[in-house]
């Protein structure tokens, strides 16, 4: 890319068609119904879905997608997807030198679409490809996270800026205005994913960010000055005010890498630098339940930005803290085999015999998985765990290169994804129809009409 102003590099590649290969539109029909699944399960959960609701006077369907279809705001129907897409923090993720969830951006794909459906399928993946490229390839460039800053802000560039593009069909002007406005509202501070002030923040910072992405691309119409310098203007500008004078930049090239390459919660509802962890734990889980009473430590070997990120938390507060915490979930994990969401909550009954467990459990950086994470042709995820015993003997150093929701193993996850949507739905869909959308929506064809998709989700209702 020639020019390094993020409006003018977005607004080019926004302006291009993509390959759109079968590959790349098998992911993309991955990802749709992935997120389906986790907005659905957290729909079930009365308490979400009322906050997703906000103030809105629209009646609560046992199914979301009926409820969102009657919703007369662009801005909160964004924001009530967005929040059911995150809440229990099981959607997809993207991992470099920032982290992050492209599905974030999925409900502002969603209500666009659905609002303005007289476009075909491919339109809908292409533009979820986009706004998911615009939100790694940041990751991939910039870290907000070591200057204080939330992942967060790159979806409010990605959500903003494709919603804008399709909102004005592709004005330049309007564009560049929305992403430059983007900036001049900035990244928030991430002190809410960290001790002491973890909290529920952390499950609707994205819909926040998306919803004042798709605020400011409406407001963006109005005529007004394009701000083509606020990026790197010496007083004011982005760069010099947010970045330490840093420049905010993409880490590769434009395409439809991004949304190949995600990485899939397939298994575990955990922070994924310690997904491997836990994989590995339940291989241990048996032998560790065997001989519990000869236990005197637990080793976990993993990469730099897992120790920097969730691990050695002396307090856990709450649900949000636990489930970034690795060695909670490990803990969870070598008791019982398994980790589920409902083992973070308050009233779980293992929690203290987890907590205990925890004290016990060390964790160091292998440098080799820190240099394997960040090498662009690799991405691994890797952790070992080990025991260690009172009798000087120990168990086998299990160790997980990458986790089954890794793109390294993707044939092997797709059937365990499909499980997990299964299960997601399995509150709100009959079986017969939990089939049914998995079948039609992977079977939908590039030059169907859009309207099929919402069609499938809300059918015999």
């Amino acid at each position: 890319m020639a020019s390094n102003n993020i409006a003018v590099q977005i607004l080019d590649y926004l302006s291009k068609p993509l390959e759109n290969d079968e590959n790349h539109f098998l992911s993309a029909k991955l990802a749709i119904l992935d997120t389906i699944g986790c907005i659905v399960q957290a729909s079930n959960y009365e308490k979400v879905h009322s906050f997703a609701a906000g103030e809105t006077s629209v009646e609560l369907s046992k199914n979301p997608f009926t409820t969102v279809k009657n919703f007369n705001s662009l801005v909160d129907s964004t924001w009530y997807l967005t929040v059911l897409t995150r809440w229990f923090d099981y959607n997809d993720t993207f991992l470099a030198k920032e982290w992050g969830h492209p599905s974030d951006n999925f409900g502002s794909i969603y209500t666009f679409f659905q609002r303005n459906n007289n476009y075909k399928f491919v339109d809908f993946t292409t533009a979820l490809t986009k706004a998911y490229e615009i939100q790694g390839s940041l990751c991939l460039g910039t870290s907000l996270n070591k200057l204080g800053f939330d992942h967060v802000f790159f979806v409010k560039l990605a959500s903003g800026s494709v919603f804008s593009y399709l909102l004005s069909d592709g004005n330049s002007d309007i564009v560049k205005r929305t992403i430059n406005n983007i900036l001049m509202d900035g990244p928030n501070s991430r002190a809410y994913r960290h001790f002491p002030n973890v909290g529920k923040r952390k499950s609707w910072a994205a819909a926040d960010a998306s919803k004042r992405g798709i605020e400011l691309s409406q407001i963006s119409r109005t005529t007004d000055e394009v701000y083509d310098t606020i990026q790197n203007q010496e007083d004011w500008g982005f760069e010099n005010i947010f970045m330490k004078n840093s420049e905010l930049s993409f880490g590769k090239d434009l395409d439809d890498w991004v949304i190949q390459n995600v990485l899939f919660k397939v298994l575990y509802p955990a922070e994924f630098h310690g997904q491997s962890a836990v994989e590995a734990a339940t291989q241990l889980s048996s032998e560790f339940n065997q001989n519990r009473d000869k236990v005197e430590k637990i080793n976990i070997y993993t990469h730099e930005p897992a120790v920097r990120i969730i691990s050695n938390k002396k307090e856990l507060k709450n649900a949000s803290d636990r489930d970034h915490s690795l060695e909670y979930m490990v803990a969870a994990a070598l008791l019982y085999g398994d980790l589920k969401y409902e083992m973070y909550e308050d009233n779980f009954s293992g929690l203290t015999e987890i907590n205990e467990l925890r004290k016990i459990i060390h964790v160091q950086e292998e440098p080799k998985f820190t240099e394997n994470y960040y090498e662009f042709s690799k991405r691994h995820i890797s952790n070992s765990i080990e025991i260690l015993y009172n009798d000087d003997t120990q168990s086998e150093k299990i160790t997980i290169e990458n986790p089954i929701g890794h793109p390294s193993r993707r044939e092997e996850a797709v059937p365990l994804l499909e499980e997990k949507f299964m299960k997601n739905v399995e509150s709100t869909f009959s079986l017969k129809k939990a089939k049914k959308v998995w079948n039609e929506i992977l079977n939908l064809k590039k030059d169907d009409d859009v309207i099929k998709l919402f069609s499938i989700l809300i059918e015999d209702e």
